[in-house]
């Protein structure tokens, strides 16, 4: 990991509106991620990380705010500019079932960015396909097979490879391993761990299991009704949280031994509207590269 920038995230904002209603997802959204870190995007279920980061990639056109990838803001790419930044930032998504299209076979599958991305030499794409797919820890045989005779990590390998074999720089790891058995989820993350390192990748993970956060992120964003309220080094965010949703987050996280367990203590967390979210908040560095939203 150096200091370079790869994504910066600037005042992101997310409206879903029915034509009577809007839902503001994603509200004032601001962060950066440094080229080879790992960097988590955690919350509770509606939070807004995963719009944040479908965003991010493109399945959704922001409503305001700038994302620069490389120094270049490309909130507003569209065609080919668009398919260009593909090749370069890949998402690998939570529901392994249903991101893979059942009618196509796993060589199609994995191939396809290629293709899209104009690769015509059949010999080549085979070979990468293949090459793609031993390193995920599958049989170059797959590529013959379907989706529906894979077990479920297996199907997360090959959504797995279907983003690596871009080569890009930036991942976007929306839950990878939430609907997977728990003896199935280290070896994806091990998985994972394994691509960075010998791929130079940079990741943007998101999840709501703090304890995996822990253990893969070097930074985490902690999201809270659409907004970041405090993003901090794993490290200090899990030793000095500062941020009352933080602390309760971190409360709620399973203790493995029962006895302690049964000492520890979940902390409440009652916002009062407006407090520590909303109008008149915003992130402050109350230490060195630690970030809460507080009230101005």
């Amino acid at each position: 990991m150096n200091d370079q920038i790869l994504l910066e995230v600037k005042g992101l904002t997310k409206q879903f509106s029915n034509g009577k209603r809007t839902h503001v997802a994603v509200n004032d959204v601001s962060f950066s991620v440094r080229e080879g870190e790992t960097f988590g995007l955690v919350g509770e279920s509606g939070c807004g990380k995963t719009t944040t980061g479908r965003t991010i990639v493109g399945l959704y056109p922001p409503t305001s705010g700038e994302i620069f990838f490389e120094g270049e803001n490309i909130a507003d790419l569209k065609g080919a500019a668009r398919r260009k930044l593909c090749k370069k930032m890949q998402m690998i998504y939570q529901d392994p079932v249903a991101s893979l299209n059942p009618r196509m076979t796993v060589g199609e599958i994995v191939a396809e960015g290629l293709v899209i991305g104009g690769e015509k030499d059949k010999k080549e794409i085979v070979r990468r396909v293949e090459e793609t797919l031993l390193e995920v820890g599958l049989s170059a045989e797959a590529m013959g097979r379907y989706p529906h005779e894979f077990s479920g990590g297996q199907r997360q390998r090959i959504g797995i490879a279907r983003a690596l074999i871009m080569s890009p720089k930036l991942i976007i790891a929306d839950e990878p391993v939430s609907a997977l058995d728990v003896s199935v989820q280290a070896q994806v993350i091990n998985l994972l761990g394994e691509l960075k390192e010998k791929k130079g990748l940079t990741v943007l993970f998101i999840a709501h299991d703090l304890s995996l956060v822990k253990y893969f992120c070097d930074r985490v964003a902690v999201m809270y009704a659409g907004e970041i309220v405090e993003i901090a080094s794993s490290r200090t965010l899990f030793e000095n949280p500062l941020h009352e949703y933080t602390r309760a987050l971190l409360s709620a996280i399973p203790v493995p031994d029962p006895r302690r367990a049964r000492e520890t203590r979940r902390l409440p967390f009652e916002e009062k509207i407006g407090e520590t979210t909303g109008a008149g908040t915003s992130l402050k560095e109350v230490a060195k590269n630690h970030f809460v939203r507080k009230r101005s």
